[in-house]
């Protein structure tokens, strides 16, 4: 009992100073939380105290203490009693533990660690394909995490791997009527293949993704990404020999910049 009013307290306190920008006090605040509740097998504590460790070194680039912290984190929670917070813990740990391998250029590391993180979240990769009995329901974290896989078998050098993920994920996307996660499927299926130098296959793709733009609900917003688009396209057209495709896709690159400035400084 006074293990667990202890490490909770020093825990309110660490995360008290972690967001007043303190960041020492509150890392000497986590790690004695962390301590305490490690002693007192109070894991729930002890994974919160871990995982608020593992953010304050991952934003002051502390990539190893990050994946330290948070693999421990993920740990704590396992060991916790089965609850809404601690399979939420350990979920968010697995992910931003596969977020951190990334940044270490360990991708297929991450996509193990995503893959566990998956199963802890309930997710089925392969759901949105749907069944032969008809389509079923695609959730949101369906394709966060299939597109986390997707991430880091691009990354990992495992194409096909990474393909289906991205064609897994736009089947639900489109299910789903999300225009930007098929714009995010269509700009990653460009990308491998851009990389196999499958150029019309990349054409299509960056073609497809430049064309979905209007429908996102504030289009303006992703000016730069649309425009960034078109000029991938462009390059990948001249790369083919299609010069009145290249020409179009860059010159509307150059007006919708044109338009960006002109609503970013109306004064001018």
């Amino acid at each position: 009992m006074f293990a667990a009013a202890s490490a909770t307290r020093r825990l309110k306190h660490g995360l008290a100073a972690r967001d007043s920008g303190d960041t020492a006090a509150a890392r000497e605040a986590l790690e004695t939380a962390l301590r305490t509740a490690r002693l007192g097998e109070v894991w729930l504590v002890a994974g919160d105290a871990a995982s608020a460790l593992g953010d304050l070194a991952r934003d002051t680039g502390d990539l190893p203490g990050a994946e330290h912290h948070y693999r421990l984190a993920a740990t704590q929670y396992r060991r916790a009693r089965r609850s809404a917070r601690s399979v939420g813990g350990h979920v968010r740990s697995l992910e931003n533990l596969g977020d951190v391998l990334l940044l270490e250029g360990r991708p297929w590391d991450a996509y193990r660690e995503f893959q566990e993180g998956a199963t802890a979240a309930g997710v089925d990769p392969l759901r949105p394909t749907g069944t032969g009995a008809g389509v079923e329901f695609v959730s949101r974290e369906d394709l966060r995490w299939t597109s986390h896989l997707a991430t880091a078998a691009q990354a990992a050098g495992r194409r096909r791997l990474a393909n289906d993920h991205y064609e897994t994920v736009l089947a639900g996307c489109e299910l789903r009527g999300d225009v930007a996660g098929q714009i995010m499927c269509w700009k990653g299926l460009a990308a491998l293949a851009q990389d196999m130098m499958a150029w019309n296959d990349a054409a299509h793709a960056l073609y497809t993704a430049s064309n979905l733009y209007p429908a996102l609900p504030a289009p303006e917003a992703h000016t730069r990404e649309w425009v960034q688009c078109l000029r991938d396209l462009g390059t990948v057209c001249k790369t083919l020999g299609r010069r009145d495709e290249q020409v179009r896709a860059f010159k509307l690159a150059v007006r919708l910049e044109h338009v960006d400035s002109a609503a970013r400084h109306p004064e001018e």
